[in-house]
């Protein structure tokens, strides 16, 4: 891993629906006086609809063009934490214009840790689990399976099963110091 020091003014961060990206971005932004952007939340209210709207009436490949479309709107911008769309780093040179661009934080939680989170959660935020006739388990299995090859590729890999948020962002503040 050959990581400079201004490849840690842009965070982004990666992983599975429900993996806790947003919740931990936020806090980490507030940690290191960043700004913080979700880009679930920032498409959803350019276009005023919801990721279930957008995917039902324009398709995945437009949401998908548009999460691209704000990764490039990014490249200039500095001191900011990104929660990305699970789906997002699987985008043809997404992961790499990502990587390029900044540090990149794969927030690794197993698929029976985020059925539990998930259990009561907006199923309207995330029609890739909850829009067919698999179990949320074996949607979030089969989800992982696929996408597990370019989340490896993250510089940093933290692993958030049974700890909590604060011990989580203490974890990932350790590793960012290693490339201070």
């Amino acid at each position: 891993m050959n990581l400079e020091k201004n490849n840690l003014s842009k965070i982004f961060l990666i992983g599975q629906s429900g993996s806790g990206k947003t919740t931990l971005g936020k806090k980490l932004s507030t940690k290191l006086k960043f700004d913080f952007l979700d880009t679930d939340e920032y498409i959803t209210n350019e276009l005023t609809l919801s990721i279930s709207e957008i995917f039902n009436s324009k398709g995945e490949l437009f949401f998908r063009n548009e999460e691209k479309k704000l990764l490039i709107k990014l490249k200039n911008q500095i001191n900011i934490v990104v929660s990305t769309g699970g789906g997002l780093p699987e985008i043809n040179d997404a992961f790499d214009l990502m990587q390029n661009n900044g540090l990149v934080i794969w927030i690794k939680s197993s698929p029976v840790e985020i059925e539990r989170r998930l259990h009561n959660s907006n199923k309207g935020h995330r029609p890739l689990l909850f829009n067919n006739k698999l179990s949320l388990i074996k949607n979030l299995e089969t989800q992982l399976e696929k996408r597990y090859d370019v989340y490896s590729k993250a510089d940093l890999i933290i692993v958030n099963d049974n700890i909590n948020e604060s011990e989580t962002i203490e974890m990932i503040l350790k590793e960012l110091k290693k490339y201070e």
